[in-house]
């Protein structure tokens, strides 16, 4: 399913993409309402959430690369403007982000406007990522933020952020990449980890996240 998706999207007049990468174990609502509040605010084309097969940064995931896959694959069929992005997933070994942006841009060309959004926690780790030097060539970054939040950028971030920042949302629509944007959003507090201690206690995830992951969670008896 997740194929036919990333061909619908070659099939149609892409304008601007913007993606959305994770671990997502497992996705949420949390997840789903910032993606598509997006979408709602800048008007990509589409959004593409890409599940990473193993996180860098981050402890590995519980279950299975193809598990995580299939409840994001599950999350967004209601959603026409997001989309599955699996490269991560095939391409296996650990996910870099560069190396998505480098393949996603030899696939768009040089024109289209992508955008990687990240949070601001993730934001602000992101010297530590491999080869974060050279993100801007490929894609802008749009950085969300819950209200309120203005943390301290240390000394590389900062210039990064005074280099590049765009005077106006519009510019993520306008360049193809190189500007980092910052939006604040008012997100659901789910997290993935509040989902799997609930399921390790037996309680109820209800409303937390689609019903169709909340059904394949329990087919799969996943997280217990």
């Amino acid at each position: 399913m997740a194929e036919s998706q990333t061909k619908e999207s070659k099939n149609k007049q892409i304008n601007s993409v913007a993606i959305m990468g994770g671990t997502f174990d497992p996705i949420h609502n949390g997840h789903l309402r910032i993606a598509v509040d997006i979408v709602d605010r800048f008007h990509f084309t589409e959004l593409r959430l890409v599940p990473c097969f193993i996180p860098v940064h981050k402890s590995h995931p519980s279950i299975s690369a193809k598990q995580r896959l299939d409840m994001v694959t599950l999350a967004v069929e209601q959603h026409p403007s997001l989309l599955v992005d699996d490269r991560e997933i095939k391409r296996t070994g650990a996910s870099y982000t560069i190396d998505t942006l480098i393949e996603l841009r030899d696939e768009l060309g040089p024109e289209v406007p992508i955008t990687m959004v990240v949070g601001m926690d993730s934001f602000l780790s992101l010297p530590l990522w491999y080869q974060w030097q050279r993100i801007l060539n490929y894609a802008h970054i749009l950085v969300v933020s819950r209200p309120g939040w203005h943390p301290e950028f240390d000394i590389e971030l900062q210039e990064l952020v005074e280099n590049s920042r765009a005077q106006s949302a519009a510019e993520l629509q306008s360049a193809p990449a190189g500007k980092i944007h910052m939006e604040t959003l008012t997100e659901l507090r789910i997290s993935s980890s509040m989902i799997r201690l609930l399921c390790e206690q037996n309680k109820s995830i209800a409303y937390l996240l689609p019903e169709s992951v909340h059904a394949y969670i329990d087919q799969h008896t996943l997280y217990q």
